[in-house]
């Protein structure tokens, strides 16, 4: 026997009712990871890609435009942290500029000493870097954390030694949110500096906190500070390096020495405007 045929025409037959898909709402909460591009410095990027997208370096002028740019954003971050825009150098994230504190300041001053400190629970751009020189013969002190994930300065004092060259501590713990006590443990380097006529470095990987909680690098005595862009509503590949004038750092890029000679290869004017427009709201700075 044949079915009869159905249709929408077809009487006494009742249309299934059709199920609206839930609204979808996500909560996201891996900030400490990446965070969202803000839409203006989305906006800057393609500008600066559309427009200004001359080499700084050129002498005409679609590249004083380009190069005017990437002054107007080392002078946006430099007023953030209270620093000289000159001491800020353009990186492709904290992850370079670690690695350009580390292993570019131990080879600069190895005649001086080869032994640094850091702490046990870092980031593994500091880990892995200190592990590099270690096997390049630098012998390198980590600082254990309490249950909260501080250091005792107590311990950093007692590590620091004659032949000590410099001391890498995060600012905030990326996994436990730990903020390390940086005031406490500048003084204790700056004291210990004094009272040994050393030159012991401070460096400090900012990523987790720039944007978020006071940075004071000339009170806090920080000689080198990394900061990403991702982590502060900027793009990844991004980022800079602060460097106290007069801080000796061995390059580990070569090529036409852009830069002041610390990081050749033609400054991008875009990863450069991202970095600026990233910090135009300003973090928080003592």
């Amino acid at each position: 026997m044949e079915k009869p045929e159905i249709t929408e025409k077809t009487e006494g037959t009742k249309r299934p009712e059709v199920m609206e898909k839930p609204m979808s709402l996500e909560i996201y909460l891996d900030n400490s990871a990446t965070t969202r591009c803000d839409k203006e410095v989305a906006n800057l990027v393609t500008e600066c890609m559309l427009e200004d997208y001359a080499n700084p370096s050129s002498a005409h002028r679609k590249g004083f435009e380009a190069e005017k740019r990437v002054k107007q954003a080392a002078e946006r971050i430099a007023e953030t942290l209270k620093v000289l825009p000159r001491e800020i150098l353009f990186t492709s994230g904290a992850t370079e500029s670690d690695n350009m504190a580390l292993i570019g300041c131990a080879h600069a001053l190895e005649k001086e000493g080869r032994h640094l400190i850091t702490t046990k629970i870092e980031h593994p751009a500091i880990g892995k870097a200190m592990l590099h020189l270690e096997k390049e013969g630098f012998e390198v002190t980590y600082l254990p954390v309490d249950s909260l994930g501080r250091i005792s300065i107590t311990d950093l004092k007692a590590a620091l030694r004659p032949d000590t060259i410099l001391v890498s501590i995060m600012m905030v713990n990326n996994e436990m949110g730990a903020v390390e006590p940086l005031s406490q443990a500048g003084s204790v380097i700056a004291e210990f500096n004094r009272a040994n006529h050393a030159s012991v470095l401070f460096h400090t990987d900012a990523v987790q906190g720039y944007g978020k909680l006071p940075i004071d690098v000339k009170g806090w005595k920080i000689d080198l500070l990394s900061v990403s862009a991702h982590k502060c509503n900027g793009p990844k590949g991004v980022g800079f390096f602060v460097h106290q004038r007069g801080t000796r750092i061995k390059s580990l890029l070569y090529g036409g020495g852009q830069q002041g000679g610390l990081r050749s290869g033609d400054a991008q004017c875009t990863r450069n405007c991202r970095n600026g427009a990233c910090c135009r709201e300003g973090p928080c700075i003592s």
